[in-house]
């Protein structure tokens, strides 16, 4: 597997990397055993880049697919943290989850523009300090907006960039891909690093991958495509693509067909939690579903030309009815 170095970080990472997203409580809800064994079949295949959030739930599988080879992996996690006892915490519990010394990359969950990186200021200075004590090797921010980006872009103390990117511009969600492309060129003239997440638009390009894995390549300055892979052969799969070789009918008849969805189940109780958590306008209420007799004040429905298949409105529904099958 091809390795690049991840702009000025120092550190070197494999051409595609893991999403662990989807392994977690709000899609595939695999146990961390069941997690850790794509985890482990992609660091045998030369992957050595992952990427995880306190979030998602998915620092145990990474932990047990990792166990006798934290050497070789580099791992992205995150915090939504907005002050510096929060960080620490989230920090302190994603060392102990991992079973790690230290983090490679520490982001900044979800920047929306200027405002919100300087609402997160004092967290980006502990981060700053945990850096030079050697428990973060460096600093990064992910983004779903243009105008994140270009406030990360902007301020000189993160190192990397982890951009919604994608061919179509699926899942960008106040611009353009040519919006996101020319900030990303000034990050990368900036020497930051660069991943690519949702590089199939949570699941929408997935019929042709190799083409948005092409255009992404051809760019210049993605470092590293982030992809979700649930089961062993969907890493075989999608090695085999990245390093040229047709995918074996054996890894295809193992590789699930269906293509995922969100599900919202008719407990709903129409609290519209999950409708404020979607930045892509992809989820609404219907209130003439509502039935006062059981407390329901309507059905969320989901427009499945919009959703990304993100997972952020099933994290936030009190309910858990919302999963992505």
């Amino acid at each position: 597997m091809k390795k690049n170095m991840l702009g000025n970080t120092g550190i070197e990472v494999s051409e595609l990397s893991f999403g662990t997203l989807i392994l977690g409580k709000v899609q595939a809800n695999l146990t961390a055993e069941e997690g850790s064994r794509s985890v482990r079949k992609a660091l045998e295949l030369g992957i050595n880049f992952f990427d995880t959030a306190q979030s998602y739930g998915t620092e145990p599988h990474l932990r047990e697919g990792l166990r006798r080879a934290h050497d070789k992996a580099i791992i992205a996690t995150k915090t939504r943290a907005r002050t510096r006892n929060l960080a620490r915490s989230d920090l302190e519990a994603s060392l102990k989850d991992l079973d790690r010394e230290y983090i490679d990359i520490y982001h900044l969950h979800l920047i929306d523009g200027p405002q919100d990186l300087a609402d997160r200021r004092s967290v980006l200075d502990l981060l700053l300090q945990l850096k030079e004590r050697g428990l973060i090797k460096a600093i990064g921010a992910s983004v779903h907006k243009v105008e994140g980006a270009r406030a990360v872009v902007a301020e000189p103390d993160i190192d990397v960039l982890f951009p919604v990117l994608n061919s179509a511009g699926l899942g960008i969600i106040d611009g353009s891909i040519d919006d996101m492309v020319e900030v990303c060129r000034q990050a990368d003239t900036r020497k930051m690093g660069i991943y690519a997440m949702k590089p199939l638009g949570g699941g929408h390009l997935r019929k042709s991958p190799k083409e948005p894995f092409v255009f992404l390549r051809n760019l210049g300055f993605v470092h590293s495509i982030c992809v979700g892979m649930k089961s062993p052969a969907e890493v075989e799969m999608n090695v085999d693509i990245f390093e040229g070789r047709k995918v074996s009918k054996e890894t295809l008849a193992q590789i699930e067909t269906v293509s995922r969805t969100l599900r919202i189940y008719d407990r709903c109780v129409g609290c519209g939690a999950c409708v404020e958590a979607c930045a892509q306008g992809a989820l609404s209420l219907d209130r003439s579903q509502a039935d006062e007799s059981k407390g329901k004040k309507g059905q969320s429905v989901v427009d499945k030309d919009k959703c990304i298949l993100c997972g952020y409105c099933a994290e936030a529904c009190p309910e858990f009815v919302i999963r992505i099958i």
